[in-house]
């Protein structure tokens, strides 16, 4: 994943980040947050309306996952990014916590 920093139209840093494990609380946040009963085909249509709806409901939890995601980053920087790519991260965090739960569901204890 990764997270531009601009000035204006610059880009001024880059973070970035490998793979992200969702720790169970930030998780309870995302499912707080979204509808996760409204998926129904797993679409990207759905995992984007997903994403936005956690967005614009849970700025605080999006705001901490980011700086949770890729260390360093602060509320300042948070301020200088594109919402579009913020939403691209969402997305992939959604569908990821989706793919989760689904793993996790499927297991034999």
């Amino acid at each position: 994943m990764k997270l531009n920093i601009y000035n204006k139209k610059k880009v001024v840093k880059t973070y970035t980040a490998e793979a992200y494990d969702i720790e169970f609380g930030v998780l309870e946040d995302v499912v707080e947050a979204v509808n996760l009963d409204g998926i129904k085909t797993g679409s990207n249509a759905e995992i984007t309306a997903l994403a936005v709806g956690l967005v614009t409901k849970s700025t605080g939890t999006v705001k901490e996952l980011m700086k949770d995601i890729f260390e360093g980053l602060t509320d300042e920087e948070l301020r200088h990014v594109k919402i579009k790519e913020m939403g691209a991260v969402v997305v992939d965090l959604v569908r990821y916590t989706i793919k989760e739960i689904a793993k996790g569901s499927g297991s034999k204890n």
